[in-house]
């Protein structure tokens, strides 16, 4: 395994978030990310496009670390289960279907072990 799929480095949205890789493996990936105020919305909840890239971020690199080509999200549907406003998230990620052309993801965030939001993604390959 490369370093490129340990870590969100650079000048990207989830390095500047603090996002961070735990773990991830050719099925799974896992995730996690400390909430700070910058991560809330006008009413002091984590913002709902914070759980959409932790989702949509760790089932992309999911989706190339376990495949030759580029694969990027086509469709990120996330629902909003649970609200947070401090603490630590976790994301895990599960592939469901890999395909040559695409794949299907899912993404389930907790913040201590209580389940806020899942989501599905769906990756195409571009290269």
């Amino acid at each position: 395994m490369t370093t490129d799929f340990m870590n969100f480095n650079g000048d990207s949205l989830d390095n500047y978030l603090g996002h961070e890789m735990i773990e991830i493996n050719e099925e799974s990936a896992k995730s996690r990310l400390v909430i700070n105020k910058n991560h809330h919305q006008p009413m002091g909840l984590v913002h709902g496009g914070i759980y959409s890239t932790m989702a949509e971020t760790l089932c992309s690199y999911g989706a190339n670390f376990n495949s030759d080509g580029m694969f990027v999200g086509v469709n990120n549907n996330t629902d909003f289960l649970s609200s947070v406003s401090e603490g630590e998230l976790i994301c895990s990620a599960k592939l469901i279907k890999k395909g040559r052309s695409y794949q299907l993801w899912e993404a389930e965030i907790r913040h201590e072990n209580k389940l806020c939001a899942i989501s599905k993604v769906r990756l195409s390959r571009i290269k």
